[in-house]
């Protein structure tokens, strides 16, 4: 269609305060990410997934509906989960956000030719916006890229090009390795619409754990026939995440993570529900630009389902 953009950034989160500035790095991120890909001349949209709304408090949807009203509708759409979508999918109380369902129903909801699917303090570089830029995508092809992680603190709301590629700024550099290009790829898995919806986006049949969600989706990449290519460019990334500053709190008892256990076997191929990503949900127009999906049992798989599982895949290397 003529108005399909070229690109689709699929974000999830809710209002929450995760890490005491979760909504002031998103918006930072998203502005960065829009100026320059505007500047470049790439069609594009943003689609926002809030998941588990806070009682009480306003949805981050409206929020940035407020903050970007000239985008919203168009550039900026927004799909609120039903907070019971939440206790009906999860296996694992400790669970406390199921981010790669709520990212399915990103997946479901874009309408870019491209989607990538990352998170909220993630900046594009200037190799990913080249490559971008010049339309070079291939359909077919998973795209990876290594993610820099930035010295903490940085004032991210100052974020510009000399702090972005400054290396005396650089805290890790998460390399990216064959077969798989697993490492950190929930922050860059950039594929074409079709193929997303070929493979039905990420794991909907382990609902125990979000943690390494993006390794086995990849994982899936592979069996289904795609290519899994790693692009000579970066992302950066801005403060340290739940794994990386909670990690050690949970050595002992990683059955208590709040991310779910680590240790769940993620070296098999699922075979998600046609349902996936809360399609049979009813979504409902709350205002420009943000939609509600309410509840519904239909929209929920089983809570077991050991066809999902197709079969072992080899270990990764």
């Amino acid at each position: 269609m003529p108005d399909t953009p070229y690109l689709s950034i699929v974000l999830t989160g809710r209002n929450d305060d995760f890490g005491g500035d979760f909504n002031n790095r998103l918006f930072c991120a998203m502005e960065f990410n829009h100026r320059q890909l505007s500047d470049c001349g790439i069609p594009h949209e943003f689609v926002f997934v809030e998941w588990r709304p806070v009682p009480g408090k306003r949805w981050l949807a409206e929020v940035l509906a407020d903050r970007y009203h000239d985008l919203a509708g168009d550039m900026l759409v927004s799909y609120v989960a039903d907070a019971a979508y939440h206790e009906a999918y999860s296996l694992n109380p400790k669970l406390q956000f199921q981010e790669f369902i709520a990212k399915n129903i990103g997946i479901r909801h874009s309408r870019g030719a491209f989607l990538l699917t990352t998170n909220t303090d993630i900046y594009l570089s200037r190799g990913v916006l080249d490559v971008l830029q010049q339309r070079a995508l291939t359909t077919g092809v998973l795209y990876r890229v290594r993610r820099v992680d930035l010295k903490d603190p940085i004032d991210y709301q100052q974020i510009d090009w000399d702090i972005l590629e400054d290396s005396r700024n650089y805290e890790t550099i998460n390399e990216i390795r064959p077969p798989y290009y697993t490492n950190a790829s929930g922050d860059f898995l950039l594929l074409d619409r079709t193929s997303y919806h070929h493979i039905r986006g990420f794991n909907e049949v382990v609902r125990v754990a979000k943690i390494h969600m993006d390794s086995n989706f990849c994982l899936k990449a592979d069996s289904s026939g795609l290519t899994i290519s790693p692009m000579s460019a970066s992302v950066y990334h801005v403060g340290r995440g739940t794994w990386n500053s909670q990690r050690l709190l949970y050595t002992g008892n990683p059955h208590d993570a709040p991310w779910g256990d680590s240790r769940w076997k993620r070296a098999v191929v699922y075979d998600n529900p046609p349902t996936w990503g809360l399609s049979a949900a009813p979504v409902r127009l709350m205002r420009r630009g943000v939609y509600h999906l309410d509840f519904t049992w239909d929209a929920v798989p089983p809570a077991v389902n050991l066809r999902g599982v197709v079969r072992p895949h080899r270990e990764e290397h």
